[in-house]
């Protein structure tokens, strides 16, 4: 069963208000992004089934793969491209190369554990092959800020995607984590976006990051649209995956700088 609006709004209360030691990392397996970067010289690969599905279209991403890498400790480079299966209405069927996606973020503000973070995150969205499914190009800008105060975290982004050949959309969400368990951190998000001219679509997306290694994390959310344009329904969300931190994950509150790995 999908969460409805409420049970998310609950779940973001006390996730705000948890006493457990925050920290904030927004991104995979959520939608909204957040200012962390993965620390100098390391990794951070997602891989990944994606699911969304609503009255006009079955779309599935497998695998989606999401690669980043740190340049010092304020700079990650991206790229992801997903292997896509979509349906439409129709009940015809399209697979191939999707979108694929590479930016590069800047925290020049902050970093975890810090009062305040802030980060601009431009990205191209192309086609990476002639074959692809899809023939999406575009140019996203969002720009991400984490607040901390009181044992509580809040992510926050908003930017605009600018679409070749159709019209262009305004992104944003709100997300927030915390940890109940030294190896278990639950998560939850509000995101929309909204095209000129069109209803804006918002998600309540709920999930856990369970910690199974030093390098390795699950990552889970579902949840469902609370608003959005009728002739489309509902619309579902599922995410699936590993995330693969190598060479470990980088520990931004250790002062010296050191590799140290985060526990």
């Amino acid at each position: 069963m999908m969460p409805d609006s409420s049970d998310l709004a609950r779940f973001l209360l006390v996730a705000l208000l948890w006493p457990a030691a925050a920290w904030a990392q927004g991104g995979p397996p959520l939608v909204t992004d957040d200012p962390d970067t993965p620390g100098p010289a390391h990794w951070e690969v997602n891989l990944a089934m994606m699911l969304e599905r609503d009255a006009l279209e079955h779309r599935v991403e497998l695998p989606q793969v999401d690669v980043n890498y740190g340049v010092g400790r304020r700079v990650q480079l991206k790229f992801e491209a997903p292997w896509v299966l979509v349906r439409d209405e129709a009940n015809e069927r399209q697979e191939g190369v999707g979108t694929a996606g590479a930016g590069v973020k800047w925290r020049f503000i902050g970093q975890e554990g810090k009062r305040l973070a802030w980060s601009v995150y431009p990205q191209f969205e192309f086609n990476p092959v002639h074959s692809s499914v899809e023939e999406n190009r575009a140019f996203l800008l969002p720009t991400e800020v984490t607040v901390e105060f009181a044992h509580a975290e809040i992510n926050g982004e908003i930017g605009r995607r600018f679409v070749t050949g159709r019209s262009d959309s305004l992104i944003f969400g709100v997300s927030s984590e915390g940890h109940v368990a030294p190896r278990l951190e639950l998560l939850g998000e509000l995101h929309g976006e909204q095209s000129t001219g069109e209803q804006t679509t918002v998600l309540a997306n709920f999930g856990a990051r369970p910690k199974l290694t030093r390098h390795t994390l699950l990552l889970l959310a579902a949840g469902r649209s609370v608003h959005g344009p009728v002739e489309r329904g509902t619309h579902l969300y599922l995410y699936v995956g590993l995330q693969l931190n190598l060479p470990d994950q980088y520990s931004f509150k250790d002062p010296a700088g050191s590799l140290t790995p985060a526990r």
